[in-house]
């Protein structure tokens, strides 16, 4: 099921890259960025181990607002990014925080574009909304062992069938989702008969009732003072065909009264224009700066972000998408300034909210647009039943608030983030063809001499044993610290031919700067590993090599070293075996697992360096791999060397370290 998925999608590339092109027309910000529709993002160098967020659309981007607030409470900006696919949702980002969060579009669902897009970035959670399921991007998640949280889950019961519908595709998703914080219930309980384990579903309730209103409010501007004001927000052409015919009725026994019509998508501003001269309907358009007066009572809101501004107005709200088999649209908006609500009988997409909102008299479902006047009439006439209504829609918006901390209750535990972890940016330096990363809260500043080793005649250059013997590794002085330099180099025979070149890569998936990141990120979960300090990408044409700088690690010798010289007593096996249980905890596979590469400082306790060509690896099946290489690395120095102290039982100690019960050290 999953190969033809895949293929579909492949298909589908060439058209998707048409209707993209094709939508621009009308909405240019669909031909921009297509480049990253295909996977070739260019985040900032510290965005890797962020926190990736995913809303779709500027509906999805206002209830995941307070969500991403929060989190800026607890994590930097830059280790936060947010995607979306269509540019209201990034430019709803951009309105509330003006470029300070990076923004990339989410890929089209093919293997090439997920696995691009997830390398480039590196995320070490990804954070869903509502219902985005991509199940291609959800395999190379699991690939890649990042832990996937779906929040603001709602599931309807057409939803829940598609999706049994379809289970071949999307069995796997329901077991591989860390965390699901549904809104209500229902679609808690229709998200466990899905498969997801009861222990990881949350009832969160929904991030809606948190978004925030605009704290300062403009007065109302003269044309609206006294007047009777139906809103009509987030409409469809079924219900403006509907809605225009039934106002020119209403407004010839109500000629005060104002209609404020607010079209769902902007591309289709223009075409409501039209319709409205079709019927010969006088009108204002808010995008020139017209406003109505005298004869012109339909204000056409034809711009993007000022629904609220157009809801403090209101007499009545009409919510769109509910007349129209659409079902329904957000009426939190409107209820939280305390204003009543109308909608149709459409109300899947939040079926529970709306029966809440019916039951507690804040708002009224009608089945046409003729009923949907009348009860505007009849509000008019019954002033205070009108405020009643009102104040029954901003209590019930107060009742559910709160989500926004049970949905960070969550997720906290999932991202393990120290509290020094990604405070500092990382800072990329181009000097010619040389790239250069640094933490500057580490080293001030690097250049490319930073990078060049002690020269052999130097008195103070001293050269640090490897893992293989083939790597360089020097402990050099810079900003007044001592710093291991390591230089990249190949092995076996194809050292023969290119000793330190390896083929062109994008930069920050080269090998000094992917262990730089991945160092980066198991420091900021208090793993026993160097800190990093620097690394260089140095392009030569068609190849390139690389060197990173690391903190040294005061008073240590490695495994190797110290049983060339003496038998290690069990503790510091246990230590050992500890240290590579937390690796393994936090799915870190070490491609090249061995002794010399383990290290016990003068207090006993274990580190772990040299994660070239490692990464997060899923599942559990190649950790007893992991430790057999270790094993065959001991008995290789065993029968290599003349003295090297290590016995078999030896080995028994190292597992009683890693089969240990928590707590390890941190």
């Amino acid at each position: 099921m999953h190969r033809g998925y895949r293929l579909l999608w492949r298909l589908l590339v060439l058209p998707m890259l048409g209707w993209l092109w094709w939508r621009g027309r009308k909405e240019p910000g669909y031909r921009r960025h297509v480049g990253q529709r295909l996977g070739f993002i260019h985040p900032a160098p510290e965005s890797s181990g962020c926190l990736l967020i995913h809303a779709a659309s500027a509906g999805e981007m206002q209830a995941t607002l307070p969500l991403i607030q929060a989190l800026r409470t607890v994590w930097p900006d830059h280790a936060l990014v947010v995607s979306t696919q269509t540019p209201t949702g990034a430019q709803a980002l951009h309105a509330q925080w003006n470029g300070a969060i990076q923004h990339v579009y989410l890929p089209f669902d093919t293997p090439g574009a997920t696995a691009r897009f997830l390398d480039r970035l590196q995320p070490r959670l990804l954070i869903l909304t509502e219902r985005e399921l991509w199940p291609e991007l959800l395999l190379q998640c699991r690939r890649r062992a990042i832990p996937v949280v779906l929040l603001n889950a709602r599931l309807s019961e057409h939803s829940l069938r598609s999706y049994q519908r379809w289970h071949a595709l999307m069995d796997p998703v329901w077991s591989q989702l860390a965390c699901v914080c549904a809104t209500d219930t229902a679609s808690l309980e229709r998200y466990r008969s899905l498969g997801v384990p009861p222990q990881r579903l949350v009832l969160a309730g929904n991030l809606k009732f948190d978004a925030p209103l605009p704290e300062h409010a403009s007065p109302p501007p003269p044309w609206a003072e006294g007047a009777t004001v139906v809103v009509a927000g987030s409409t469809h052409e079924f219900e403006e065909e509907q809605l225009l015919p039934a106002w020119k009725s209403f407004s010839s026994r109500h000629p005060d009264a104002l209609l404020i019509l607010v079209p769902r998508h902007p591309q289709r501003f223009e075409a409501v224009a039209r319709r409205l001269d079709e019927l010969g309907l006088v009108y204002a358009r808010h995008s020139r700066g017209e406003t109505p007066g005298a004869g012109v009572r339909i204000l056409l809101g034809d711009s993007m972000g000022e629904l609220v501004r157009w809801y403090r107005l209101a007499t009545a709200c009409f919510i769109g998408g509910t007349l129209a088999p659409i079902g329904g649209h957000n009426a939190l908006e409107a209820m939280a300034l305390g204003k009543p609500v109308l909608f149709g009988p459409h109300t899947e997409n939040f079926q529970n909210l709306y029966e809440e909102i019916e039951r507690s008299g804040a708002g009224l479902r009608v089945g046409s647009a003729d009923e949907l006047f009348a009860r505007v009439q009849h509000w008019t006439k019954t002033p205070e039943e009108w405020a009643r209504s009102g104040q029954a829609a901003q209590e019930l918006v107060l009742r559910h608030q709160g989500a926004t901390r049970r949905h960070l209750d969550a997720i906290r535990p999932l991202w393990h983030v120290s509290d020094e972890a990604h405070r500092t940016r990382i800072v990329q330096q181009v000097v010619g063809p040389q790239t250069l990363w640094h933490d500057p809260a580490l080293l001030d500043r690097v250049e490319p001499a930073t990078f060049e080793p002690p020269r052999p005649d130097d008195a103070s250059a001293q050269r640090l044993a490897t893992g293989s013997g083939r790597g360089q590794a020097h402990l050099i002085q810079a900003g007044g610290q001592a710093l291991v330099l390591r230089h990249y180099r190949r092995g076996g025979w194809i050292a023969r031919l290119s000793p330190d070149r390896y083929a062109r890569t994008p930069v920050a998936n080269s090998r000094a700067m992917r262990e730089y990141a991945l160092l980066r990120l198991m420091r900021s979960w208090n793993l026993p590993v160097p800190q990093p300090v620097a690394a260089r990408h140095w392009s030569h044409g068609w190849l390139y090599s690389a060197d990173i700088l690391v903190a040294m690690i005061p008073d240590t010798r490695n495994v190797a070293q110290m049983l060339s010289q003496e038998r290690l007593p069990a503790q510091a096996w246990r230590q050992l075996g500890s240290a590579i249980r937390q690796l393994h905890d936090h799915q870190v596979f070490h491609s090249d697992l061995n002794c010399h590469n383990l290290l016990l400082d003068g207090s006993g306790r274990a580190w772990i360096v040299d994660f070239d060509k490692c990464a997060l690896r899923p599942g559990d099946t190649w950790k007893p791999d992991n430790l057999a290489r270790l094993l065959r690395s001991l008995r290789k120095e065993l029968g290599r060397l003349p003295v090297f102290h290590w016995h078999e039982a030896d080995w028994e100690h190292l597992l009683q370290g890693y089969n240990a019960p928590e707590p390890r050290p941190v």
